[in-house]
């Protein structure tokens, strides 16, 4: 069981990482600096320096943090049909934004850095990436094929457009008023049309909206 000394030293080191993670999001890598993390989490600089080499590990060890909650719920989807299971993925993605917006801000400032070769926690983001959307050509083709949507779908190209939607519309709940509930209305319009083209007729109807 560590001793007292030890937690102190622990809850030093959570305190300068929480503030440093909210400060890098909300104003970028370039226009926070250490002083002003110190300030915030009312310790001195050195102490910054006992615990991180460099503003970059700082900001790199923020970024893991900011990994953690990231994660598809596979468990959500068990039972559902294929077009439950698309609704119930777009509304993960829109519920890790709207819960984690600072965070995601935080991550596309670092992958819009220019990076010689991607890092742990860069090469991560990129891989639930990839397991995002490939989650959803799976369940698009497993549809198809089961004649619950067209059977010319494109599952591939679909969840493409898909993500391409989801990040037009992550990028409007950065721009909107933090009361404003366009973002919310927009996916209900993504699955509404989503569903529209997948659907043979076109005309099956649309689940209700998302509560407010």
């Amino acid at each position: 069981m560590p001793d007292e000394g030890q937690l102190e030293i622990q809850e030093a080191r959570e305190k300068i990482l929480a503030t440093a993670t909210d400060l890098f999001a909300k104003q970028g890598y370039d226009s926070t600096s250490l002083s002003q993390v110190a300030r915030e989490a009312k310790v001195s600089k050195a102490l910054i320096f006992w615990h991180f080499d460099s503003k970059d590990e700082l900001y790199r060890s923020a970024l893991r943090r900011t990994l953690e909650p990231y994660f598809i719920n596979v468990n959500e989807l068990t039972g559902l049909g294929e077009r439950e299971q698309v609704e119930r993925l777009i509304d993960q993605f829109y519920d890790f934004i709207h819960t984690n917006v600072y965070s995601v801000r935080f991550f596309l400032s670092l992958t819009l850095r220019v990076e010689q070769s991607p890092d742990e926690g860069l090469s991560r983001v990129l891989e639930l990436y990839r397991s995002f959307r490939n989650s959803l050509a799976d369940i698009i083709d497993s549809g198809r094929r089961r004649g619950v949507f067209c059977s010319d779908v494109d599952a591939s190209r679909e969840a493409g457009l898909i993500m391409a939607a989801l990040g037009g519309i992550l990028i409007q709940q950065f721009m909107s008023d933090p009361s404003s509930n366009e973002p919310a209305a927009l996916i209900e319009h993504l699955k509404q049309t989503l569903f529209q083209r997948l659907t043979a007729n076109g005309a099956e109807g649309t689940h209700a909206g998302r509560p407010e």
